[in-house]
């Protein structure tokens, strides 16, 4: 009997039951949607991020790491951008290459993720540009270092950089190298 009055009050009354119902419902997204649009940080942040960085050099390199008891080369990028910047990144350096705008290795800025292959043209790593041609990275010899893109090994393995933050040129030194090196107050 109850079941035959549920129904009943279905059939009746279908349009206040379904109005509460779109009222109460919340429009659907993609819950990654955020990740492909390029975030806005301050100049401030960015220099943290940098200043950051400091403490970490010299930390062990750890396959799967994402901690300062030791790092991959994607768990540093992840760690660091989740620390300092609020920013959700994947723990993968090729799905890493996926987000942002895609930059030419002349237009890359501080703050832009780069990426490079294993020599099969497959994405195998990645570090964060600082500027001046350097950038930091968990190196499977050296764990957290800064090396340039001009360095052999890296020049040769350059595959693309992605840019993360949107921050404007002018607001942005073309160098943060001197805030990792600590030359510069924050």
């Amino acid at each position: 009997m109850a079941c035959a009055t549920i129904a009943a009050s279905l059939t009746f009354h279908p349009p206040t039951l379904f109005a509460a119902d779109n009222e109460t419902e919340l429009p659907r997204t993609d819950p990654s949607a955020d990740l492909f649009s390029p975030v806005r940080q301050s100049v401030q942040n960015i220099q943290h991020l940098f200043t950051d960085v400091r403490q970490y050099l010299g930390i062990r390199y750890r396959f799967g790491g994402d901690s300062p008891s030791g790092f991959d080369c994607s768990g540093f990028v992840r760690f660091m951008f989740s620390k300092e910047l609020n920013v959700d990144l994947p723990h993968s350096s090729r799905e890493m290459s996926t987000m942002g705008t895609r930059v030419d290795r002349s237009e890359l800025r501080p703050g832009d993720l780069v990426f490079f292959t294993n020599g099969k043209n497959r994405i195998s790593h990645v570090g964060i540009f600082v500027g001046n041609d350097t950038f930091v990275h968990s190196s499977l010899s050296k764990g957290i270092t800064r090396d340039t893109l001009s360095e052999s090994y890296y020049s040769k393995r350059f595959a693309t950089g992605v840019r993360i933050l949107d921050v404007q040129d002018s607001q942005l030194p073309n160098d943060l190298n001197n805030l990792i090196d600590g030359d510069s107050a924050s």
